[in-house]
């Protein structure tokens, strides 16, 4: 059986390459093994003079596992229509799932050369006009027993709080340690994490913090399953 699902990542991963999807490539350790699923393309077309994301959902059955392999080159912009129609889709209640339906991103992890997956079953793209500290500015009850920490990601900085800002180079885990310590300064009981992007950075870019601060602990931290993407 263990032979069988290595066959089928080989065709999953080679499926990627004659579709012309470029799946994302970074050094987080994840899921190797998702047994009973669906695949789901996510490609990047040209249309005139403008990119965009082409996703089909026809062949996807609600009762199995969802893996989405989308372009690392397309651009959150440009990814989130497609994006936001699987999770729609992978959410909702039918005859034949409770809207509780599992689903995965995945990647190529640059360590062990193996396609791998990130579990995004709970994830959540935010309405665009938000940040999470203008979300939490209007829905003041929302998430309200957590001490919010609103990470804020450009291409070129970090920027924690509206206040601490970090060169965009930092690496993930110094990045990690800075959280950390900001959180313990600031004495937080509860603390949850509110990522935030820039919605001109790639897909690549997000699914490399994102698979990152999941498989982090962050110590006491959560990782919120809200998702902002915004326009600077």
């Amino acid at each position: 059986m263990k032979f069988l699902h290595i066959i089928f990542l080989l065709i999953f991963f080679m499926s990627c390459q004659s579709k012309d999807v470029k799946i994302p490539v970074n050094d987080n350790p994840g899921i190797h093994e998702v047994w009973d699923n669906s695949p789901i393309y996510i490609l990047m077309q040209v249309d005139g003079q403008d990119t965009i994301a082409d996703v089909k959902l026809g062949q996807t059955v609600s009762t199995t596992k969802w893996l989405v392999a989308a372009d690392r080159r397309l651009s959150l912009k440009q990814l989130r229509p497609a994006l936001d129609k699987v999770l729609k889709k992978r959410h909702k209640k039918s005859i034949h799932s409770d809207g509780k339906g599992r689903l995965y991103l995945s990647y190529l992890d640059s360590v062990q050369q193996k396609v791998s997956f990130v579990e995004a079953s709970n994830l959540k793209l935010m309405p665009e006009y938000f940040t999470s500290k203008s979300y939490f500015k209007q829905y003041k009850q929302a998430d309200k027993d957590f001490d919010k920490i609103h990470l804020k990601v450009f291409s070129k900085q970090f920027v924690l709080n509206d206040s601490v800002n970090w060169p965009g180079n930092l690496s993930k885990q110094d990045l990690s340690n800075h959280i950390k310590l900001w959180s313990k300064e600031q004495n937080l009981r509860h603390p949850k994490l509110y990522l935030n992007f820039d919605e001109a950075l790639s897909y690549n870019r997000f699914l490399d913090l994102y698979t990152f601060f999941k498989n982090d602990s962050l110590s006491m931290i959560q990782l919120s399953p809200k998702i902002f993407i915004f326009t600077p």
